[in-house]
């Protein structure tokens, strides 16, 4: 029998919308764990994933007799914050694929770095909290607020990288490069399976176009090269 922990892990988009619809709806957090405790336990016993069992999560929260409101800025949410890490590492990746591609030095300033450590820091704490259950992000605010900040130190990093400012590091783009391929990659394949139940493939292509541009654009730089 998998832990509440890890089966919420396994199911983290249904186990929010179903936490978040409960809450909405003033749900108590004692109810709101004992409702999970008992959804667990039910899709444990029959050995069902909860969509198959239970169907949206929203829809069922109603079942139980709550007015949860609507979801339908979450559920773009869900969508949305994967692709916005996707640009992120777009924005601090793709001129170390290009200068990998051309065989030439990975140079970072003193501007460009502290753009970039910014951004970790954002998306590092974002990641950890939502992984660890906290569904802060999927309010439409804060999620403006944090990847808003976050892209905007993405393009500051790569605008600054072109002044005339102190050199910290000059070396091989490899690292950065394939970070930013894997990552990228990733969060394609990991929110494709994740949301393949419960959302259209027209939407899931989505998650596929940041590689495909990337793709494109290494193929532009070799031909260039």
């Amino acid at each position: 029998m998998a832990t509440l922990e890890d089966w919420t892990k396994a199911h983290r988009s249904w186990v929010d919308d179903f936490v978040l619809s409960l809450r909405s709806a003033g749900a108590t957090s004692e109810e709101i764990a004992d409702r999970l405790s008992a959804v667990h336990a039910q899709c444990d016993d029959v050995d069902r994933f909860p969509e198959d069992e239970y169907g949206d999560a929203e829809s069922y929260v109603r079942s139980l007799g709550f007015e949860p409101k609507s979801t339908e800025k979450r559920g773009i949410l869900h969508i949305a914050l994967p692709v916005v890490v996707q640009v992120l590492l777009l924005l601090v990746g793709s001129y170390a694929i290009r200068d990998w591609i051309t065989g030439t030095d990975l140079v970072v300033n003193m501007g460009t770095l502290i753009c970039w450590i910014v951004l970790v820091a954002l998306v590092g704490v974002t990641t950890a909290t939502t992984a660890w259950g906290s569904t802060a992000i999927y309010n439409a605010w804060v999620f403006g607020i944090v990847f808003g900040i976050a892209i905007v130190m993405g393009v500051a990093g790569a605008v600054l990288s072109r002044a005339d400012l102190p050199m910290v590091f000059s070396g091989t783009p490899v690292l950065l490069a394939v970070v930013a391929i894997l990552g990228v990659l990733a969060i394609a394949v990991t929110s494709t399976l994740r949301l393949k139940r419960s959302t259209s493939p027209l939407v899931l292509a989505v998650f596929w176009v940041i590689p495909l541009f990337m793709a494109i654009d290494a193929g532009f730089t070799a031909l260039n090269a």
